[in-house]
């Protein structure tokens, strides 16, 4: 039997694994004695995998692929990747590491890379997704406390801009945004900060891969019930995440919970206006400041 003992890891990335490999196994119908037995593992060993106590060794994971019989190629190669990524930095992660506070920010950007589809809805400010830089650094003033510096303000920015790039590469992901009006209409950083955020969000939203519609004031009961949330929906066969921001911290919700935010946003996006006439809104507000 193996008896080594690797590290804790606890990063979003290293729970999917575990549990999608876990949800494979209880489909056919076998025990954690059985699985643990074809990998000459303990039994114990192999709970702790597929609770993301250790990090799921890769030729682990290509075995019991092999043995829960995963023939199709894409899932195979989506589990071998998320195997190869549950303890690597990324090289934004590496080149920002002066400008991360809080580790549990890591597995956001990392949702935003993978994921195939990118749902946001905000009460408060656009996501940072579709911020300009001065829109994003006059945010950051007001979130992050104790005063940051101006350069603590660069570097955060400089990050939500890196971010960014998964809206323009060479496979952009798709990126639906509800957002209530009253955001368009506050002028955070100033009016000329502010029209140029609106501008910046119409030249947005003519992008095939960016779909921003508004959510207008008189449906604002609709916004003050659900509050601020993203989903991402990631390739086959790993469920949708949901993810809030709050005051205490940030939260990740895999399924079944993230179903709860699924069913809210497709409320939301019925009820926001089209594509179209959000446009409008959009730069007649603009045209007001």
């Amino acid at each position: 039997m193996h008896s080594s003992h690797p590290s804790k890891v606890s990063t979003l990335r290293g729970q999917l694994l575990g549990q999608q490999l876990r949800a494979l196994r209880e489909e056919i119908g076998l025990t954690l004695e059985e699985a643990a037995s074809y990998l000459n593992r303990d039994r114990s060993a192999l709970g702790r995998f597929e609770r993301a106590e250790w990090p799921f060794p890769r030729p682990d994971v290509r075995l019991l692929l092999d043995f829960y019989g995963v023939v199709d190629r894409e899932i195979r190669e989506h589990f071998i990747r998320l195997s190869e990524e549950v303890g690597r930095r990324h090289e934004w992660e590496t080149e920002f590491d002066d400008a991360i506070y809080d580790r549990s920010f890591v597995d956001l950007p990392w949702l935003e890379e993978r994921a195939k589809a990118i749902r946001t809805f905000d009460v408060s400010y656009l996501p940072g997704l579709l911020q300009t830089p001065a829109y994003a650094a006059a945010i950051l003033r007001v979130v992050e406390g104790d005063q940051p510096t101006d350069t603590q303000i660069d570097r955060w920015v400089a990050m939500r801009l890196a971010r960014q790039t998964v809206l323009t590469g060479p496979k952009p992901t798709t990126l639906t945004a509800v957002v209530a009006e009253a955001v368009l209409r506050a002028r955070i950083g100033g009016d000329q900060v502010t029209r140029g955020q609106l501008d910046h969000l119409r030249h947005l939203g003519r992008q095939r891969n960016v779909e921003v519609r508004v959510l207008p004031l008189a449906l604002g009961g609709d916004a003050g019930a659900f509050g601020p949330f993203q989903l991402f929906e990631l390739p086959n066969p790993f469920p949708p995440v949901a993810y809030v921001e709050h005051l205490g911290g940030r939260l990740f919700l895999e399924w079944p919970k993230s179903t709860k935010f699924v069913q809210a946003y497709d409320r939301l996006r019925e009820v926001a206006l089209p594509e179209r006439e959000s446009t409008e809104l959009i730069a007649a507000i603009a045209e007001e400041i």
